[in-house]
């Protein structure tokens, strides 16, 4: 655990940020003078894997507020050793650097945007949307061959009852309920089959076999219907980490159109790699 812990350390001190004004903070520690805050040690606490944090934190909190005296020592070590002078390390602190920069113009160009007026429109156009909130009631008769299915197909359109026709024919699991695969909505079948069920009116059977990796299917659908939309409130999270998606994604494109980007590809590097290899 020791181990992990310090990895966690260091990962959690590279990420941090004074996110809490001076007069809020608490002091765990001093180190030659200086403070250690309880929010360095609380992102560390962020780093550890899940069954760490788990745990009651005063079993394992003495131990971190260690490891970040023992990283702040080491680190100041290496400055007094010169060796943040070495281009490696260097390089290294740069993108580390780099990685806090762009993560906190991100972090705050992002939240800046997502106001209650924006979350309260992004809900409007959730509820607008019915299409992803359709839902049908499906039965399914699953074969093995396209003949099979066809087979079915004709006795459906001479009259034969599908339940029956599922009991008796289908290999699916739900075959002995008369194939019912009761009420879904998208996204919860494979592609092939939803756009075949959602295609369909109420009432029908498939006019042709519905090929899947599972096999044939004869579909028909007895009911659709719209799920009604949450409150606000409950879909506030989820709207919230959606926009932000939307965000990032516009924000990054807006900053490549203004850039000079020249990306070489894979296999020229590939080629220089070897040859400087090779040239060793």
């Amino acid at each position: 655990m020791k181990r992990l812990i310090r990895a966690a350390c260091f990962l959690s001190l590279i990420l941090f940020s004074a996110s809490v004004s001076a007069q809020d903070r608490i002091a765990v520690a001093t180190l030659n003078g200086e403070t250690i805050w309880l929010e360095e040690v609380m992102r560390a606490v962020e780093g550890l894997p899940q069954e760490y944090r788990q745990a009651p934190m005063d079993s394992y909190f003495d131990q971190l507020v260690a490891e970040v005296i023992d990283t702040k020592l080491a680190a100041a070590a290496g400055y007094e050793s010169n060796l943040d002078k070495d281009e490696a390390v260097a390089q290294a602190m740069k993108m580390a650097a780099d990685r806090i920069l762009a993560e906190a113009f991100l972090s705050a160009t992002i939240n800046s945007q997502i106001t209650d007026e924006a979350i309260a429109a992004a809900y409007d156009a959730f509820v607008a949307d019915t299409a992803s909130r359709e839902q049908v009631t499906a039965s399914h008769i699953l074969v093995e061959t396209k003949e099979a299915a066809q087979e079915i197909i004709a006795k459906l359109n001479d009259g034969g009852d599908f339940a029956a026709l599922a009991k008796e024919s289908s290999t699916g699991p739900s075959g002995p309920n008369g194939g019912a695969l009761g009420t879904f909505g998208r996204g919860q079948m494979v592609p092939v089959f939803e756009t075949a069920a959602f295609s369909m009116p109420v009432g029908s059977f498939s006019a042709e076999p519905v090929q899947t990796q599972f096999g044939w299917h004869v579909i028909t659908v007895s009911d659709r219907s719209i799920q009604p939309a949450p409150a606000m409130e409950e879909m506030r999270a989820q709207l919230s980490n959606n926009l932000s998606r939307q965000y990032l994604g516009r924000l990054l494109e807006t900053l490549r159109a203004d850039a000079a980007i020249d990306m070489r590809s894979f296999e020229d590097i590939r080629k220089d790699a070897q040859a400087a290899q090779q040239a060793q």
